[in-house]
């Protein structure tokens, strides 16, 4: 016979496949990642950039909000007739008093700045500082209303100047800002490097603490067109992302730019670490198949081998030279086997018995996938949806309900046991749907009273999927016991949707039926009914009340002390 293809070189090809689009898929979530990121910090610097500018707008605005406020003052507007009428006490107390509003005007504003008045036909000058106030009279050579570069010839610091003429009188006011407050205002923007450009002076401010390199800056300005954009700039090699915004009644343009490798990197670094963990993932894989071969794959060959022998008249093969324990285990069963074929002959004389083991250990494999798929579907619909509380929970009473139902070698167990299985069942369908609730009236004498193990969850979960999912109100589910001497009746009740009477009378006559038909009507009742025939007799079962509307209740009437039609050998 051809040999072919083991289980372990499938396995093989099969993680290699896996892996191969694991870093396919990788890459391809690595490329959308990157763009993704880059849009959302497209839109996160453009309300950044935005709200800076709102906030450097404000600023120019409200200083020339005060020059109007300043040229409608009673104060300033008397002044020159002060000048040309008043004694000169009433004069210098009403420029004392036009300095204070001057100096409380510039207080207002979070710029520290500078406001002059000009009185040209009396040729007289006011202001916050007193360099100006007690100084030779000196217009202004500069044009009204633009904002204009100068320099301090004191400090030779520069700053802003803006010249406004009063409609009402021959008034001139100055402002000056000093560009360290610009900076300043910039230095607390922390999410990027900022940038500030002088449209109308060709004048670049930035931040001292991450200043822009020359070349760089000649790059960026002529690229700068409309009132805002989004640009990637390379510059010697090095790619920039940049983002730029143009201040209201102003040419100014607040720039945010960032190197493109800082964004990246990050990325870029998480990806080879991701990349060296598929490498080292497969290296493991590979020692783990190989590991798996020797320890499984060699011993099943010899194991076949030795059936092989065995199933041919040969009782003489043994199987040796196993060292993984639990094929060692299993090859010391063999070998007790062949040496003891006598046992054969009495597992003859209990054939019977053994028979009804294996029907009854039947009925109990098939209630349980028939659980464990409902349970399975309600986790996966719940982590489908990020649902950790109710997959946690679920899993928890899901563990505590496989550990007893795993108990397959114990034909049955205690009323106690039973109902605490149940309870778990319950939890995890009240998790499934909250409208579910159950109660339990058990007296305490009865709960150490055994029956067979498994008969009470397939009837609770008949009354779920079969009355209470099919009802439109809140459900309960009702389990009860009633002592009655020698014996108790253990009854299951809902408040479901119920059934018609034709179909109640098919499904006591489907769970009679000696063999299973084709039809699927109470599956999981027929499995009880029988299995309690088998422990308790033939003249025992399950008794079946239901009405449309009201519900179904079933009932189980058993002996106390537990006794069977037959046990199990041991």
């Amino acid at each position: 016979m051809k040999a072919g293809v083991s289980l372990f070189q499938k396995l093989i090809v099969g993680l290699l496949i896996m892996l191969s689009l694991i870093v396919l898929v990788f890459w391809l979530i690595y490329r959308l990642n990157v763009q993704v990121i880059q849009d959302e910090l497209k839109k996160n610097k453009i309300a950044e950039v935005e709200f800076m500018t709102s906030q450097l707008s404000n600023q120019f605005e409200q200083i020339l909000m005060n020059t109007i406020v300043l040229s409608e003052d009673q104060s300033v507007r008397a002044y020159p007739n002060m000048l040309n009428y008043g004694d000169e006490y009433s004069r210098y107390e009403t420029k004392l008093n036009i300095i204070d509003k001057l100096a409380l005007n510039s207080a207002s504003t979070p710029w520290n700045n500078t406001f002059i008045l000009y009185f040209p036909e009396q040729s007289e000058t006011v202001s916050s500082d007193p360099s100006f106030s007690f100084s030779e009279f000196r217009l202004p050579d500069q044009p009204l209303h633009v904002w204009t570069v100068k320099s301090d010839r004191k400090t030779g610091e520069y700053f802003y100047s803006y010249l406004v003429k009063s409609h009402k009188s021959p008034l001139y006011i100055e402002v000056q800002i000093q560009l360290s407050q610009i900076r300043k205002v910039m230095s607390q923007y922390t999410s990027g490097t900022p940038l500030l450009y002088d449209y109308r002076n060709h004048m670049l401010i930035q931040n001292d603490s991450a200043p822009l390199m020359k070349e760089t800056a000649q790059v960026i300005v002529p690229l700068l067109q409309g009132d805002n954009g989004f640009l990637s700039v390379d510059n010697n090699g090095t790619p920039y992302l940049l983002n730029y915004m143009k201040l209201n009644m102003m040419d100014f343009y607040f720039m945010d730019y960032h190197p493109m490798r800082q964004l990246i990197e990050p990325i870029s670094r998480n990806n080879n670490y991701f990349m060296i963990a598929i490498v080292v993932l497969l290296l493991l894989s590979l020692i783990s198949i190989f590991l798996l071969h020797r320890q499984v794959q060699l011993p099943i060959h010899k194991l076949r081998k030795a059936i092989e022998k065995f199933d041919q008249g040969d009782f003489s093969s043994r199987l040796t030279d196993v060292h993984a324990y639990d094929f060692r285990l299993l090859g010391r069963s063999f070998n007790r086997m062949a040496e003891n074929t006598q046992v054969l002959i009495e597992q003859v004389l209990h054939g019977e018995l053994q028979v009804k083991e294996a029907r009854l250990m039947q009925y109990q494999a098939q209630i349980n996938p028939h659980f464990l798929y409902n349970c399975l579907n309600f986790i996966h619909s719940k982590a489908s949806v990020n649902d950790t509380g109710a997959v946690r929970s679920m899993t928890l009473h899901l563990g505590a309900y496989c550990r007893y139902i795993h108990k397959i070698e114990q034909l049955d167990a205690t009323l106690e046991e039973e109902l605490t299985s149940v309870e778990h069942y319950l939890s995890i369908m009240q998790l499934r749907k909250t409208t579910i609730s159950f109660h339990i009236d058990v007296p305490k004498q009865l709960r150490a009273c055994r029956l067979p193990r498994m008969i009470l969850q397939p009837l609770v979960e008949n009354c779920i999927i079969h009355g209470l999912e099919l009802s439109e109100h809140s459900g309960l589910i009702t389990i009860e016991a009633l002592d009655v001497g020698s014996e108790f009746i253990l009854s299951v009740r809902d408040n479901g949707a119920g059934m018609e009477r034709d179909r109640l009378q098919a499904v006591v006559h489907y769970m009679d039926e000696r063999l299973c038909s084709e039809r699927s009507i109470g599956i999981g009742l027929r499995n009880v009914n029988q299995r309690i025939k088998l422990y308790y007799g033939k003249e025992q079962g399950l008794l079946i009340e239901s009405k449309p509307g009201q519900g179904t209740t079933i009932s189980i009437r058993m002996r106390k002390e537990g006794h069977h039609v037959s046990s199990p050998a041991g």
